[in-house]
Parts: C-alpha cells; sequence; structure tokens
C-alpha cells in the first residue's frame, strides 16, 4: 500500500514550514529506529534462520521481497524460539517491496520465516530483526 501523508504546497509550490519540519523530525525518528538491526539475513526458499549471538531482546522485524522478480509471496510466519518450542510473531498474506512490524519485546537467540504459500520460489532481499527503543 501507499503512504498517504496529505501534504498541501502552497501556490508557490513548497510546503510550509512547519510541515516540513514535522516531516524532518519523522525521518529522523525512522532513521534511528531502524539504522542498526540486530541481525539481517537474505534468502530463498521456504525458511530463512537467523541465529543471534546470544539471546537478546527484539521487537520488530522487517522482511523485503526482491521485488524485481514479482511478488511471490502469498503467506508467511515469523517466530522466535522461546524456552524451547516456537512461538509466533506475527504473520501475514504479502511482504512485497517492506513489511515492518512491531511487537513485545521477547528474549530469544532464534528467530525463522517461514514461507507458508507462495507463486513461485520466495526470494528475501532482507530479513532483519530489531530492538527498538
Amino acid at each position: 500500500s501507499t503512504l498517504i501523508v496529505g501534504l498541501t504546497p502552497d501556490p508557490e509550490g513548497l510546503l510550509p514550514e512547519p510541515d516540513v519540519i514535522r516531516l524532518k523530525e519523522w525521518g529522523d525518528e525512522v532513521r534511528r529506529r531502524f539504522a542498526n538491526p540486530v541481525m539481517t539475513a537474505p534468502g530463498s526458499g521456504s525458511k530463512i534462520n537467523i541465529k543471534l549471538r546470544q539471546t537478546q531482546s527484539i521487537n520488530h522485524v522487517i522482511l523485503q521481497e526482491e521485488i524485481t522478480y514479482g511478488e511471490r509471496v502469498r503467506a508467511f510466519k515469523v517466530e522466535a524460539h522461546v524456552n524451547g518450542k516456537w512461538e509466533t510473531l506475527c504473520d501475514g498474506t504479502a511482504i512485497g517491496h517492506k513489511y515492518i512490524r512491531q511487537f513485545d519485546d521477547i528474549e530469544t537467540s532464534r528467530i525463522r520465516l517461514t514461507i507458508l504459500e507462495s507463486i513461485d520460489e520466495p526470494i528475501i532481499k532482507n530479513f532483519a530483526v530489531y530492538n527498538v527503543e
């Protein structure tokens, strides 16, 4: 989907200064949150695993398909290994260019992306986990 911000330029084609300031603040916050992933992994096929160096807290995931080959994923889930079992963090029906999901903090050292349905071999450009404070 697209993000419609609802900004209207003035008659000279410029955005009002308060809107420009707020957009800069917004961009700065996005960069602060997502500049330093805990770990990333590209991959293809039905499962992609991330093994962290140690158990740590995570609370966001970003998924990106290699969309030059089209949007192939039709169903997926992201799980974390917690106390000896896999716990679902999020699931969905489309990844596309970028899928960002926040969830409650969870302590883990292993995370996996499982593609449950796709129209061809899924190609994941980026599978990244974050601990955003």
